[in-house]
């Protein structure tokens, strides 16, 4: 395996980093209720105890930028 240079990672990030925060808020961007809440289990919302909207929609929306950021960032390594 070849190793990296640090000067190369840092030229790298420097270069692409917008396009990792531009497909962040793109995602979110398009991100609608109905369809998020259509692959949720209602009973899970009951379990983990959310009792008001904004419980329920701040745990979604949570849970979809955590899960998006992984994959963006993966896709933008390259891996």
């Amino acid at each position: 395996m070849t190793r990296l240079k640090i000067a190369d990672i840092t030229q790298y990030v420097e270069e692409n980093i917008g396009v990792f925060h531009q497909k962040r808020a793109d995602a979110l961007g398009s991100l609608k209720l109905k369809s998020v809440l259509k692959k949720k289990n209602p009973y899970l919302f009951k379990a983990k105890y959310f009792l008001t909207a904004e419980q329920i929609i701040k745990g979604l929306t949570d849970a979809f930028i955590s899960s998006n950021e992984e994959t963006i960032f993966g896709d933008w390594l390259g891996w």
